[in-house]
Parts: C-alpha cells; structure tokens; sequence
C-alpha cells in the first residue's frame, strides 16, 4: 500500500506544473520515487519477519520456543513500524500537492491518502498485535524499555490516521464545494 501511494504521489507531482514553486513538484517527484523503492525493500524486509515469526511458533515446546516466538515478534513489530514511519513521512508530500499541485488529478491524492491510510493502519496493527506476544513471552529479566520505541510508533500512526482523515476531509470538502458551485 505505500508502493502505490508513492506511485500516486510520483504521478501527481510529473504531472504538476513546478511554476513559482522552485523545484518543489521535481523533489516530491524523486522524493516518491525514492519511497516506492524503499517500500518495496520493506515489504520483503517485513515478509522475511513474518516468515521468521512463523518459523518460531513451530519450535518445540520449552523456553527455547518463548525466546525465539519473542525475538520474532520484536523484529516483525520494529519492520512494521519502520513501514509506519515512512508512510507519515509522505503525508506533507500529499498535502503539499493538494495545495499546489495538478488539480486535475486531485483524486489521485485522495486515493494515495487512501493507500497511505492503509499502510499506516496495518502496521499499527502489526506492531500492537506483536508487542501483545512479545509481553506474553517475556521473562522477569525482561524490562519494558525495548519496547518504548514501538509503543511510541503506535502513538505516531494514531497521530499519523489523525493526519490523514484531516487532509482527506478537507479535500472531500473542496470538492463538495466545487461540485455544488461554491
């Protein structure tokens, strides 16, 4: 979901134009085209995770299991959260274009608003449904100072949806507005 929001946003920017804007649609452009290559390699960073993951729960029974589903968990919820943080990386990008770029493809935006909204809520899941094993396989020893980053990336996707919904609506407003003359 965030390939196709940052092939949205690559589209949209092309197709601006960069007048009085300094370069400004050129650098979202290879900004988008960056983030699509980057999230491609994260999603095969975070299917080798999964299979990991996967891979642990089929160990025998006995502390070794606990250990190895735990370590699993983390590295899934630390992919997933990388995947996060980059897709609320190109929610000013998004908004930019809004404002400045090719009106006529404003529902492009909205559809990459979508698939970024998409991508965020699927990582927060990832990362609250793996912080949940990794506290159900953490020993006495095991403090919750790792995994502070993580809870901290659930509170960024919130914000990050927050953001989202916002932009959203404000486009879905302009063009109710459009639609009915005003």
């Amino acid at each position: 979901m965030l390939s196709m929001a940052a092939a949205l946003t690559s589209m949209v920017a092309g197709y601006s134009e960069d007048a009085d804007c300094g370069g400004q649609t050129e650098r979202l452009k290879l900004r988008a085209e960056v983030l699509r290559g980057q999230s491609l390699r994260l999603a095969d960073e975070d299917a080798a995770c999964s299979k990991a993951f996967g891979e642990a729960f089929s160990t025998p029974q006995g502390p070794a299991r606990s250990a190895a589903i735990r370590e699993a968990a983390l590295a899934a919820a630390k992919s997933s959260a990388e995947i996060g943080r980059k897709a609320a990386e190109a929610i000013d990008d998004l908004h930019w274009l809004a404002e400045h770029g090719n009106p006529a493809l404003i529902a492009d935006i909205v559809v990459a608003l979508g698939a970024l909204r998409a991508a965020v809520s699927g990582t927060r899941a990832n990362v609250r449904y793996d912080l949940s094993i990794v506290r159900a396989h953490r020993t006495a020893a095991q403090g919750a100072d790792e995994t502070a980053d993580l809870l901290d990336a659930i509170e960024r996707a919130d914000s990050s949806l927050l953001r989202i919904d916002a932009l959203s609506a404000e486009i879905d407003t302009r063009i109710a507005n459009r639609l009915s003359g005003d």
